[in-house]
């Protein structure tokens, strides 16, 4: 057994020792003596305190030290947990378009997981699966939801790494760092080695095939099809040295026209309207204004007017590829015929300078970036060095212990206290006497 909180059970132990303290303190009527005067007797009875050499009120000093114990057992948190392991794992599985075919990254944390370690899949973002039975956590790896399947973030993941680690401490003496992934160059950003550093000790790094050809391809120039006086054609030619993608960003496609998917495979097609309403959006009952929008690692930030809004029905074979800050997509993908379809729900103000800033010329090259994302760069050696780290395992006093662990022996402790409490006070009752005999009063002499 284990306590999320001994600090209480200290308290407690405190508390009763002071209850049985108490007990051995009495209040008995003093040995009688002659006076020589009484005239400045007060006409009360005559008590004294003294130590008593043996506790007096054994069973209401019993109830009493159950009382404190048990509610400070309760509120100390309990946990029957087995006798702790000597090391355990957190491992870091990547699930990003970067990994090759999801049974060789299953293959590989099947070979490393046991029952027990923590399992943390990420993509763009991270989430704890499967760390109870094997046979769960490959079910999670080959049906977990990616948000933006053509990047993944190291940092992300590393943050969940450390809160699941809290929910080990108390199962092992020591915690090991696993991350299983293809360690592509644009994983880490520059908050990795910060981040990083809050884990004591040396990481396990698991490296995968990268998918799809490293070798870059030839680059073609981005379409835009819009009319005349449309900002997003001076972004387009400001980026021109940015957006080589050969991307199709239409702003008005013409009444009845469809878009086609380019022949060039991982090509996309950008629905970007200008008014009209977006591929799979709704209008919004009113529209409001949101300070920001990011897409992969471009993040603007500005006043935008939302008019549009994705509900889930509508998106559920999509990949989300940009979102507002407060979470809510603003950009959505579809895959088909080797390319990708995308809708774009974000106005560009004609009035202002958000065309001509570089944080939007990037935002607008993550949107029309190649749907494939077939040229990946390796992780540099440095890189490798600074995840990996020199040093043995994580102690498990370096990780906090978690908050929201519930305790399922704390609401019967409670329970007893309570019991405790009410048997206390019907036995204190029954002790006490209906008339209290008046004590002996010191006699008065006479004048």
């Amino acid at each position: 057994m284990t306590f999320l909180s001994p600090g209480f059970l200290y308290a407690a132990l405190a508390a009763a020792a002071a209850v049985v303290a108490l007990h051995f303190i009495v209040t008995r009527q003093p040995r009688a003596g002659v006076l020589p005067t009484a005239r400045f007797v007060p006409d009360l009875p005559a008590t004294a305190t003294a130590r008593a050499a043996r506790p007096s009120d054994l069973l209401l000093m019993i109830l009493r030290i159950l009382l404190v114990l048990a509610a400070g057992a309760a509120l100390a948190g309990p946990i029957l947990t087995p006798s702790r392991k000597a090391d355990a794992r957190v491992i870091l599985a990547d699930v990003s378009a970067a990994s090759l075919e999801a049974t060789g990254l299953r293959d590989s944390i099947h070979s490393i997981y046991r029952d027990g370690d923590a399992l943390v899949v990420f993509d763009s973002s991270a989430r704890v699966t499967g760390i109870r039975a094997l046979d769960s956590l490959t079910a999670g790896v080959s049906q977990v939801p990616r948000s933006d399947p053509s990047a993944g973030n190291i940092s992300t993941a590393l943050i969940s790494a450390i809160r699941a680690a809290g929910s080990l401490r108390e199962r092992a003496d020591s915690i090991e760092l696993v991350i299983v992934s293809p360690f592509v160059a644009d994983e880490i950003d520059a908050a990795t080695d910060s981040i990083r550093a809050l884990w004591p000790g040396k990481a396990r790094l698991v490296r995968l095939p990268i998918a799809g050809d490293t070798s870059p391809r030839a680059a073609t120039p981005l379409t835009l099809q819009t009319a005349a006086g449309d900002p997003l054609q001076i972004t387009a030619g400001l980026g021109r040295r940015q957006l080589p993608s050969g991307a199709n960003i239409i702003r008005e496609p013409s009444s009845g026209l469809r878009p086609q998917i380019p022949p060039v495979s991982g090509g996309a097609v950008v629905e970007w309207p200008i008014t009209g309403r977006p591929r799979g959006a709704l209008r919004r009952q009113s529209n409001d204004t949101i300070g920001g929008v990011i897409a992969g690692r471009a993040l603007v930030i500005a006043a935008f007017e939302r008019r549009w809004i994705f509900p889930a029905d509508s998106i559920r074979d999509a990949n989300v590829i940009a979102r507002w800050v407060d979470g809510e997509p603003a950009a959505v993908e579809w895959r088909a015929n080797g390319g990708c379809i995308r809708s774009v729900a974000v106005p560009v103000a004609a009035i202002g300078d958000l065309v001509i800033r570089d944080d939007f010329v990037r935002f607008v090259a993550a949107l029309s970036r190649d749907c494939s994302a077939r040229t990946r760069l390796a992780m540099s050696a440095s890189a490798l060095g600074s995840l990996r780290r020199a040093g043995g395992k994580a102690p498990r006093d370096a990780f906090r212990p978690r908050s929201d662990v519930q305790s399922t022996l704390a609401p019967w402790l409670f329970a007893l206290a309570i019991a405790a409490a009410l048997t206390e006070l019907l036995v204190r009752r029954r002790s006490e006497p209906r008339a209290s005999p008046e004590l002996p009063r010191a006699p008065v002499a006479s004048t």
